[in-house]
């Protein structure tokens, strides 16, 4: 996509990328950094799966070429039926979208939708899955701080009736901290695996009547930020990162490989909360087409 606002704002973004003290050795080199930005919106689905229309949120903060890309893929996208008393029906759902550009060549960036997160229709108290107890984050401000990294792990979480973590693993570990490939790995590993730990240590609440009730498990995705200095989330803005390798998660039903890249499909999933991974309308086509 050749757009000047996008290459100037991801240029931003990846000059704002923390550089690791004390390196010993060569960094990772910043052609391996991705950008995102988080878009909002709302989406109507037809009957027969297809969208009639949607909306985004602030839609004037995104750069005209985003937009577009935004518009040729969600007019294409089909969904499954969602179905009201054994007959489908016009649907209305929110929708949270991850952008991602990387780098194409030294002019331009491939700008894609990295993945959707949709909810409506299962959100009434008693029909959902959340935290109902947990321990304090002291661990993970250890982990950060013994690090000096800063960014974001995705964990997967399988959730037995009991409320208690039955399986868990670390889905991936994006890093906005830059430095050498053992320290980067060294980072995503520590992160990764302190977090798992506390969450195991978690309850949960799970569905007590509804479509979701009676499960022999529930399966999910929580993603747990980290960052010395949090800031506000700046809606629509590009933010650079190091992606890091996307681990296959054995118990989701119909797993899918990994997106092109070796990242996942999770991190559209709002932060701090576990996010089913069949939570709304069900997504029949790819994200990007053509």
């Amino acid at each position: 996509m050749k757009d000047w606002e996008c290459r100037i704002a991801a240029a931003c973004a990846l000059s704002a990328v923390i550089l690791a003290a004390d390196a010993a050795g060569p960094l990772v080199p910043f052609d391996q950094a991705e950008m995102s930005m988080l878009v909002k919106g709302s989406i109507e689905i037809r009957p027969d799966g297809s969208v009639s229309g949607y909306s985004i949120e602030h839609a004037r903060k995104l750069s005209s070429a985003v937009s577009r890309m935004i518009g040729a893929q969600v007019s294409q996208w089909r969904f499954e039926p969602v179905v009201v008393g054994g007959k489908p029906v016009d649907a209305r759902t929110n929708m949270r979208l991850a952008i991602v550009a990387r780098p194409k060549d030294d002019r331009d960036f491939d700008v894609r939708i990295q993945s959707a997160y949709f909810s409506g229709g299962r959100e009434v108290e008693g029909d959902k899955l959340g935290i109902k107890t947990r321990t304090g984050l002291g661990p993970l401000v250890r982990a950060m701080m013994s690090t000096g990294a800063n960014g974001d792990v995705y964990l997967a979480l399988k959730i037995g009736p009991d409320g208690k973590v039955m399986d868990g693993l670390v889905e991936q570990v994006n890093l906005t901290t830059r430095g050498t490939e053992e320290q980067m790995v060294e980072a995503r590993r520590v992160l990764g695996s302190e977090s798992l730990a506390l969450i195991r240590t978690w309850t949960f609440s799970v569905p007590s009547r509804g479509e979701e009730a009676g499960k022999p498990y529930w399966s999910g995705v929580l993603p747990v930020s980290f960052r010395f200095n949090q800031q506000p989330e700046r809606y629509a803005q590009w933010a650079g990162y190091f992606p890091g390798p996307c681990a296959r998660v054995p118990w989701r039903v119909d797993e899918k490989d990994p997106v092109e890249g070796g990242t996942c499909h999770s991190d559209a999933a709002p932060e701090g909360q576990l996010t089913l991974d069949d939570a709304g309308p069900t997504l029949l086509t790819p994200l990007n087409q053509g």
